[in-house]
């Protein structure tokens, strides 16, 4: 592993071990320790994500116009303050849903500015092996944020103030493993347009492409079924369902992430996946069989095996929609490209959060399981319907496949 991508990786892991605790803590902190309603549980959630459907089209212009480097470099300084802030706020017992509103908001803005980046600069320390560095990349995520989860877990047993002066910290040193990516400077030529016409050449770009924008669309929609789902479903059910606290929340997180590392190697020693766009939908595809169960009151064993199995496909869809959409890129564009990508993720959840709160209230954990699995359905017809998503293939392997033949010509 050439060392600019080894450090990338690191300051990935440095970034997403905080995370990793934040999706434990935060959910902890609003549910268990403030007690809120279902519906403020969601509200909370979608603060944490609102930022993105705002900013993150913002965010990729700044990608393209400086060294992605920089960016991360300043927001992992800055990301450093929060956490500091919020543990000395409760450690002086002022916590409270407002505190934790905006806390979720700054740390929003934050995400919005640096996945763009993130997400250009991969492309750059990838070269030629995409996919396998997209792949490695996602395998990556997920174990450091089950190891975050881990820490989160402790939080029943610690408080939330050392684990918030935990994430400050790993935060702070993933500062220093991006200034060891030493890459060739590339030269951003000045641009004198508006930014809004900037973030329009991104989404045409998108929208004319007939494997990004059903790649994205797909993605959007996860975010609206399955990330609600998954940020507000799953913690209730383990709070109201299964009786449990930090703990249990952080236990279903990681048997849903454990999954999506598991098929991730699996993918890294297969060498990839030819057809994308068929591998992406059935990951989405499995999702809607595996949440089913939950609708039904099943043992607290089986709940963890559900989500674990649920797990799989997403590992799937999120590698194969994420490598569509960077192999199908242009250099030039490519971060304005990734956060439109970025947008379809972090846009739908909010509305997600959102909706699912108030589902939960409304029908209660059970019936609101049904939600998902209806909506997504749905949207696996219209996309196989009206694209031509299931026929997409790897630009890379398509291209292999051509010399091939001329070869043997």
């Amino acid at each position: 592993m050439k060392p600019p991508l080894r450090w990338y990786l690191a300051s990935t892991a440095c970034f997403l071990v905080p995370g990793g605790i934040q999706m434990v803590l935060f959910p902890w902190l609003v549910a268990v320790v403030l007690v809120e309603t279902a519906d403020r549980v969601g509200i909370a959630q979608m603060s944490a994500q609102i930022p993105a459907l705002l900013l993150i089209l913002f965010g990729g212009v700044l990608g393209d116009r400086l060294d992605q480097r920089r960016i991360l470099l300043v927001v992992h300084l800055c990301m450093v303050i929060p956490p500091f802030v919020l543990a000395a706020i409760i450690n002086a017992g002022g916590l409270s849903f407002g505190v934790l509103v905006i806390y979720a908001l700054v740390g929003g803005v934050f995400v919005a500015f640096s996945q763009p980046a993130r997400d250009a600069l991969l492309s750059r320390v990838a070269g030629d092996r995409v996919q396998h560095t997209v792949t490695l990349m996602i395998a990556l995520q997920f174990t450091v944020q089950i190891g975050g989860f881990g820490l989160g877990a402790l939080a029943d047993v610690t408080g939330p103030v050392p684990l918030m002066l935990i994430q400050g910290t790993v935060m702070g040193l993933g500062a220093i493993a991006v200034m060891r990516i030493h890459l060739p400077t590339v030269p951003v030529p000045y641009r004198a347009r508006r930014p809004l016409h900037e973030i329009a050449e991104g989404v045409r770009i998108v929208w004319q492409s007939p494997s990004m924008l059903p790649a994205i669309l797909c993605t959007f929609a996860m975010g609206v079924f399955y990330g609600g789902t998954f940020m507000v479903l799953l913690p209730l059910m383990v709070r109201d369902v299964y009786g449990g606290g930090a703990g249990g929340i952080s236990l279903a997180f990681a048997a849903n992430m454990g999954a999506t590392v598991l098929v991730t190697l699996w993918l890294i020693r297969r060498g990839g996946i030819r057809r994308q766009g068929r591998a992406m939908m059935l990951g989405l595809a499995s999702g809607v069989v595996f949440l089913i169960p939950l609708h039904f009151a099943i043992p607290m064993w089986a709940f963890y095996l559900v989500v674990f199995a649920w797990g799989l496909g997403g590992g799937i869809m999120m590698s194969m929609s994420r490598t569509i959409v960077q192999e199908a890129a242009p250099a030039s564009h490519r971060a304005r490209v990734m956060s439109v990508f970025s947008l379809g993720m972090m846009g739908g959840m909010p509305i997600g959060s959102f909706a699912m709160g108030y589902a939960i209230n409304a029908f209660g954990p059970l019936d609101a399981a049904l939600i998902p699995v209806i909506g997504m359905t749905v949207v696996l017809v219209l996309i196989a319907a009206r694209t031509g998503m299931w026929k997409v293939v790897s630009p890379l392997s398509a291209g292999a496949e051509i010399e091939a033949g001329v070869a043997a010509d």
